[in-house]
């Protein structure tokens, strides 16, 4: 549930529980009060008014007599309960039956009071009598030819302030008492719905303060899980995603730090190797070794082989750090995939001639299929395969063969030689930097290590792929994407 609607129904909780609670309350305090001071649920109704009250207890039992059933005698349990009822409000109680008397509370004493009031005197039906304390009630009715009287009578009635002011401060007791469990009721309700929200609140956060601790500390390998699905959740499913991106980068990082270690080491292995020739050629010249004009003229060609070396390795270098750091501008030209394979392949077979390289060339792309190249790059590319397969040949002459196909999107370019391929286990290293295969070529071939990891760079920089295998020799495939703006 969203944190927004739990809030909602929060509030709302907040106030029905309380508003229920608080009318439950009254209503059972409203009871103990009745039973607490004596006083009739219906005289608590009329006001307080004793007189009211004595007047509607009268008529409603004569009323109940009046409608009930036909009977001879009236049931003892009536006239009984009649008598209390009247008791519990202050009145004494007389009923008579055609002037016979069949239930009474009067003393001698009562009776006598009772009867001053009344005797000598034409009632009407019903009559209130009042005179200084005293108040006398009458009503009767006629049933079954029987005349039913009921006199109540207050031999101490007082229609004063006092009654009044006893009323109110009982009332201003239940109010009190009823204002205080309410605000205990209500400070409850809250402080329960809180609590229960405070958690749905603080445990998320709680979960985020763990995750940002152990980042801090430097530990990413954690997971939070949370399976909240309010705003939370998608904050704490944020928070972990970029964990896992933080985590990903640094280990990145370790493997850049790692490459680059692996690069400089490199590097310096390759320069130490032709820089030791040269040095040790130097010295033969300066302590007279090369006593001859022919083994001074052998030994100055070895140092200029030596230097160049050097300077290719140098501008492979220079070239790699530029495609690794993304500073080697492309100028990209949109050309016809046949006609500039047929130029290239035409160029390529006499360069590399006289390196032992029999060139075969096999073109199954229509003409009018565009590519998008960069001229310079993309023939660096096929000058590192090339030059590799030279290098590495088996023998004295050895066959390379290109083969283009395309279909709706892309472009396949297949060089492969006849060559004895390269181990499985290190296909998948061979466009990294500084890679060679096995450290039998390493000083013999004279090779760099970059070529194959700068031609990788170039195709990628063509929203191209480039990939190795071994099938009856060493076969490097590329793959570049068909230019759309042409086909369009």
């Amino acid at each position: 549930m969203l944190i927004r609607k739990r809030i909602i129904i929060s509030n709302i909780v907040m106030i029905v529980i309380p508003v229920v609670l608080i009318v439950v309350a009254s209503g059972l305090l409203y009871l103990s009060y009745m039973h607490l001071y004596d006083l009739p649920h219906d005289l608590m109704e009329d006001g307080g008014d004793k007189s009211v009250w004595a007047q509607h207890s009268v008529e409603e039992y004569l009323n109940r007599l009046q409608y009930s059933q036909e009977n001879s005698d009236y049931d003892k349990r009536d006239l009984s309960d009649i008598l209390e009822h009247l008791k519990d409000g202050g009145f004494y109680c007389e009923i008579t039956q055609n002037g016979k008397v069949i239930a009474s509370n009067y003393s001698n004493e009562i009776k006598l009071q009772a009867d001053e009031i009344s005797t000598g005197t034409t009632l009407p039906n019903p009559v209130v009598i009042q005179t200084g304390s005293r108040l006398l009630i009458r009503d009767s009715i006629t049933k079954n030819q029987n005349t039913i009287a009921v006199t109540a009578f207050d031999p101490e009635y007082k229609i004063s302030r006092v009654d009044w002011l006893k009323q109110m401060a009982v009332v201003g007791a239940y109010v009190l008492i009823l204002f205080i469990l309410s605000i205990i009721i209500i400070a409850l309700t809250n402080a329960i719905v809180s609590v229960r929200l405070s958690k749905k609140i603080t445990g998320p956060l709680d979960l985020l303060n763990y995750g940002a601790e152990q980042i801090k500390n430097g530990n990413l390998d954690f997971e939070i899980n949370y399976n909240g699905k309010d705003e939370f959740g998608q904050a704490i499913s944020n928070f972990d995603e970029m964990r896992r991106r933080l985590h990903q980068s640094i280990q990145s990082q370790l493997k850049y730090e790692e490459d680059r270690k692996e690069i400089v080491a490199g590097i310096s292995h390759d320069l130490r190797t032709p820089l030791t020739a040269i040095k040790g050629y130097v010295k033969g010249l300066i302590d007279g070794v090369a006593n001859t004009p022919e083994k001074q003229e052998q030994y100055h060609g070895i140092i200029y082989s030596k230097a160049c070396e050097m300077d290719v390795l140098v501008d492979n270098l220079f070239l790699f750090s530029k495609l690794d750091t993304g500073h080697l501008p492309f100028y990209f030209d949109e050309v016809d995939c046949k006609e500039y394979m047929d130029k290239q392949i035409d160029r390529f077979k006499d360069d590399y001639e006289t390196k032992g390289l029999k060139i075969s060339y096999c073109n199954n792309c229509p003409s009018g299929v565009p590519l998008k190249i960069d001229y310079d790059q993309m023939n660096r590319v096929f000058i590192n395969i090339l030059d590799n397969s030279a290098k590495y040949k088996p023998a004295t002459v050895c066959n390379v063969n290109f083969e283009v196909n395309s279909n709706e999107y892309e472009v396949m370019i297949e060089i492969s030689d006849d060559g004895d391929g390269v181990p499985e286990e290190i296909i998948p290293n061979l466009f990294k930097s500084f890679y060679r295969g096995d450290s039998s070529r390493t000083n013999s071939k004279g090779s760099s290590g970059l070529g194959l990891s700068i031609a990788d760079r170039i195709i990628k920089a063509h929203n191209g792929t480039i990939r190795a295998e071994n099938k009856k020799g060493f076969k490097v495939i590329i793959n570049l994407p068909i230019s759309k703006g042409e086909k369009e």
